[in-house]
């Protein structure tokens, strides 16, 4: 999504629309499908004259679970707060000043990876089990392996 500075100078930009992220932007992200993504806010110069930068992004990330590998929806609810100052390094990185627009899905982009969790499950189920190991619980507790009872019986005489 762009912005025409020169329009933006004269009146404030409302938005309310949705948006679609090319797949390649995410395709080697632990993000595997972005979907439904509304933005919703307003973009203007400041009283300071800074281009504010006041949105609203809701919508869904399809996450790997860290457990299971299963897609799983996580729901993205950001609050999106920047301002850019037009003579700022920051500003720079969005601005292509042939045409005089700033490009906003970088900064949209940005802060949808800083809501990526680092480890997102929905298994809910503490006992989980396998074919030969087991995960969590009280009475996951192993007997002695046999072989090993003699040097069990030492190491119990040597704690008294």
């Amino acid at each position: 999504m762009v912005i025409d500075l020169i329009k933006l100078r004269n009146k404030d930009l409302i938005v309310d629309e949705d948006i679609v992220f090319d797949k390649n932007i995410y395709q080697n992200k632990d993000i595997v499908l972005l979907k439904d993504i509304h933005i919703k806010g307003i973009i203007r110069y400041n009283e300071l004259n800074n281009i504010a930068i006041n949105l609203k992004l809701t919508g869904d990330m399809i996450l790997k679970d860290s457990v299971s590998l299963d897609n799983i929806s996580y729901p993205l609810d950001l609050v999106i707060e920047e301002e850019l100052e037009e003579n700022s390094e920051n500003f720079y990185e969005y601005y292509e000043k042939k045409q005089n627009i700033l490009d906003i899905m970088k900064i949209l982009w940005e802060n949808i990876v800083l809501e990526v969790p680092i480890r997102f499950t929905n298994v809910s189920d503490a006992q989980m089990k396998g074919e030969g190991w087991s995960l969590g619980g009280q009475d996951n507790f192993l007997e002695i392996d046999p072989r090993l009872a003699k040097l069990n019986e030492l190491l119990g005489e040597g704690k008294e």
